[in-house]
């Protein structure tokens, strides 16, 4: 019983105190923010967001359990800014001129000549309808495995549909001019 004691006692003398997290911050922000900058290139608002992130999920983690707090945030961080940097992406305005390509910035169309643009080259691609869902699906940022779960599909066949689908529309965007 002494013993048991004795070790508990001992373990704790040499056990370090958990980091402050005013501490860990005054540390690695600046360190932090560098090296997710380093890692993901995306917009300076998604570096801060995603590092806040980082910070705030140390919070609501128990310090103790982190051994390496730096190595910890920057895993977390780098992780939230890729989410973001996707998640921007995927909301990016496509913006075309009259004959389909990229616009200047400050020369946008209106929505209903972009969409009457992309209507007119879906229509000429001759997309089946399960393609146009499968890629309509994927366009408002559904995985491959979400889209076979909403129609019933395996992967495969989502991947595959899919793939088809983008063939005959950059086909169709040659054959247009675009």
């Amino acid at each position: 019983m002494f013993a048991k004691r004795h070790l508990r006692s001992s373990d704790e003398r040499h056990r370090p105190a958990a980091p402050q997290p005013a501490a860990l911050f005054a540390r690695y922000e600046r360190k932090l923010r560098a090296r997710v900058r380093s890692i993901v290139t995306t917009s300076e608002a998604n570096i801060e967001d995603a590092c806040m992130y980082a910070w705030l999920a140390l919070l609501r983690h128990e310090l103790d359990e982190v051994s390496e707090p730096y190595s910890w945030l920057t895993t977390i961080a780098v992780r939230e800014a890729v989410k973001l940097e996707r998640a921007e992406r995927r909301t990016c305005p496509l913006v075309l001129d009259e004959y389909g390509a990229q616009a200047r910035p400050g020369e946008e169309l209106a929505a209903y000549d972009l969409l009457a643009h992309a209507a007119a080259i879906i229509q000429e691609a001759g997309l089946t309808a399960r393609q146009l869902q499968m890629i309509s699906l994927q366009l408002w940022g559904l995985s491959y495995e979400q889209i076979a779960v909403h129609t019933g599909d395996s992967r495969r066949t989502v991947e595959r549909q899919i793939l088809r689908a983008r063939s005959k529309l950059a086909e169709a965007l040659q054959t247009s001019g675009g």
